[in-house]
């Protein structure tokens, strides 16, 4: 009897031990259905981008089952397919997440759908103002030129800012910018290989 007390201690020690060094390691995956929030570490913007460009953003609290093992975490991930804006050219910004990295270095490929983000359209204003002036000086001069009238200023402003209204502005996913994701499927989170070195 006694010796059954003493493994029974013993074991008990042991899981006292133990389970608190396991709850620190954290989460061995990542499961399908987790909700991702995260924000931009650079700007990505359909005037620039090209397919294939690389980029990254910070896991931000709430995290994926409250567990702070995911603070500072990465998500990595590349652009898809960018169209520029341009005269009656929407533009289009699409990009893939690829990859989570923990702080402590386990990672894991991920397959995740965007739920939302902060998309932001450029201000079109400025490009608004510099065509209208624009147009109004070119249709000044040439309706003193041709007709000998001064109506041509008012017509090359209205030209102008009927063009740049018409003129779609460039799209960006911004440094700071939110953007919240679904995981699609679960996946281990494991420390890389290491290989070993050559001799």
């Amino acid at each position: 009897m006694k010796v059954l007390c003493q493994a029974a201690a013993s074991t008990a020690l042991a899981l006292a031990c133990v389970l608190p060094m396991a709850a620190s390691a954290g989460p061995g995956e990542l499961s399908a259905g987790s909700t991702i929030t995260a924000k931009m570490n650079s700007t990505i913007d359909s005037g620039s981008a090209r397919a294939g460009d690389k980029f990254s953003m910070t896991l931000l609290s709430p995290y994926p089952s409250n567990n702070s093992v995911y603070a500072r975490a990465q998500l990595y991930g590349h652009v898809t397919h960018v169209v520029a804006a341009g005269q009656g050219q929407n533009p289009l910004l699409e990009f893939n997440i690829d990859r989570i990295v923990l702080a402590d270095g386990r990672q894991a490929a991920v397959s995740m759908m965007v739920q939302s983000q902060e998309t932001q359209r450029h201000n079109n204003v400025g490009n608004v103002a510099l065509t209208a002036l624009g147009g109004m000086i070119v249709g000044n001069i040439i309706g003193k030129a041709l007709f000998k009238s001064n109506l041509g200023g008012a017509a090359g402003l209205i030209a102008g800012a009927l063009y740049a209204n018409n003129k779609r502005t460039n799209v960006s996913l911004r440094s700071g910018s939110v953007v919240i994701s679904e995981v699609r499927q679960t996946v281990a989170l494991l420390y890389p290989k290491t290989t070993a070195s050559r001799r």
